[in-house]
């Protein structure tokens, strides 16, 4: 439970950084982000090899830098065709994708109060965000739903990777799995940033060290509680407990307040923590 609360204390700590880094083009920060995450994971290995008698973090490793970049550039392009707010739900809605695969392919049950407690998850994840009010104008409350699709399935696969590498991997390689990861990530990241022909700023080396640590220690020990917990408990807890410690940062450091609907959406995500852990 410690390696939970852990992730999602670091996990909303990259959040906040992310969410205040205001800039036109954001691959340099995710380049430098990607490898200094790297660079952590080789730092943490207590053998300094690339290899380790098994294959399974390698190529596993490699399509999961792969599917997070690729669900980086999913959530980028459904946020120019479909707005921030709509896009932010069906990431959201991504967590329902390693749950079920959890229950489905790896046979973890949740009890009928854990599976309450998972819906009124996902729904008050949803409400915390909130959906786009209509505005006038049929072109503009158009809907680009493969845009969408795109976003939930590639997030909730990212997510669902440390999952399948715990059942598939061993655990003296999860630091390996972690450094194949972000080496393959940040590797399809500078072909992007290449194709900008934008060379990287100080800017970018600062924000994305800034962003790197926590988002290595929060995968790292994201994999961690998947190690102890069950599939169906653990992503849950980390996404709304996020959202919660997210919420609570805000309002201390920036006095952003919620609003009616968020503070229900809080009240919904604690009525959940609880049946999760009945």
């Amino acid at each position: 439970m410690l390696f939970l609360l852990l992730a999602l204390l670091f996990s909303a700590v990259l959040a906040l950084v992310l969410k205040y880094l205001n800039t036109g083009s954001p691959y340099g920060v995710y380049f430098v982000n990607y490898i200094t995450c790297a660079l952590l994971a080789f730092a943490t290995l207590e053998t300094k090899t690339l290899y380790n008698g098994d294959i399974t973090p390698c190529w596993l490793g490699g399509i999961t830098g792969l599917i997070y970049l690729a669900s980086l550039s999913a959530n980028g392009y459904s946020i120019h065709k479909n707005g921030a707010i709509l896009s932010s739900v069906f990431t959201r809605l991504g967590v329902l994708v390693p749950i079920l695969l959890s229950v489905t392919l790896f046979g973890e049950r949740p009890t009928f109060l854990q599976g309450v407690g998972v819906a009124l998850a996902v729904t008050a994840a949803v409400m915390m965000n909130g959906l786009p009010r209509k505005t006038a104008g049929a072109a503009e409350n158009k809907v680009y739903l493969l845009p969408l699709l795109l976003t939930l399935l590639l997030n909730g696969t990212a997510d669902a990777m440390s999952k399948v590498f715990n059942q598939l991997g061993r655990r003296q390689d999860d630091g390996l799995f972690m450094f194949y990861i972000f080496l393959f990530a940040g590797a399809a990241t500078l072909v992007l940033l290449g194709r900008e022909h934008r060379p990287l700023t100080r800017r970018d080396l600062f924000f994305g060290v800034l962003a790197g640590v926590p988002n290595f220690l929060s995968s790292r020990l994201l994999l961690a509680a998947l190690a102890e917990l069950p599939a169906f408990f653990v992503y849950p807890c980390y996404s709304v407990g996020v959202i919660l410690v997210i919420s609570a940062a805000s309002f201390f450091l920036f006095r952003e307040r919620l609003n009616g609907r968020q503070m229900a959406a809080a009240g919904m995500i604690l009525g959940a923590l609880v049946l999760l852990n009945l």
